[in-house]
Parts: C-alpha cells; structure tokens; sequence
C-alpha cells in the first residue's frame, strides 16, 4: 500500500477540509497510522521525506492487534462455522454449509 501511493491518498483527504483523525473512517488500520505520522511530520516542520519505515511498522503492529481482537469476537460465537481456507476442498466445504444453513 505505501509503494503504491497510500500515504499521497491520505494526504489528500487530509486536503478536503472536511474530514478529520477521529472519523470512523480516518480511525481505520493503516488510515489513523499514516494521518498520525502526517501530523508529528508537520509538527516538527520538516519538509523532508515522511519516515516510511516507522509507518509501516505501526501498520503491521495496528493490523496484529485487530486480528487477534477479530479471532477473539469470532471465537465468542456459539454457532460459528470453521471452514480451513488452506484445504483443498475449502470451496466445497462452504457450499456444504452454505446449503445445510438453506435446508
């Protein structure tokens, strides 16, 4: 995502005027890291390059944690559904379901 433009993208809406760092959007992984990085970049008043690497890190650290909240409020489900996306068969083993849930 950052070699591909992302921080320019956040740059950009940060641009509008009519968003800002507590939006549900803005708060998203990824987003709230590279707003935030913006910010301490213009705080200190450096022109330079924005430290890519520090951003990257707080993304992978961001994305962890939501992960493992995700596996945790998935786990909470009594009636949830394990399907091993790595098998073989992963497809069929959904439609299995998905027509158990139909029938």
């Amino acid at each position: 995502m950052l070699a591909q433009g992302f921080v320019d993208e956040v740059r950009t809406l940060r641009a509008r005027g009519d968003l800002h760092a507590d939006l549900p959007s803005m708060r998203c992984v990824g987003y709230r890291q590279v707003w935030e990085a913006l910010d301490a970049h213009e705080a200190k008043g450096s022109s330079g390059p924005l430290p890519l690497a520090n951003v990257r890190e707080l993304g992978i650290i961001a994305t962890r944690q939501l992960a493992k909240r995700q596996i945790t409020w998935l786990r909470s489900m009594p009636h949830r559904q394990v399907v091993q996306a790595d098998k073989a068969d992963a497809l069929q083993d959904v439609l299995t379901l998905v027509r158990r849930l139909l029938d």
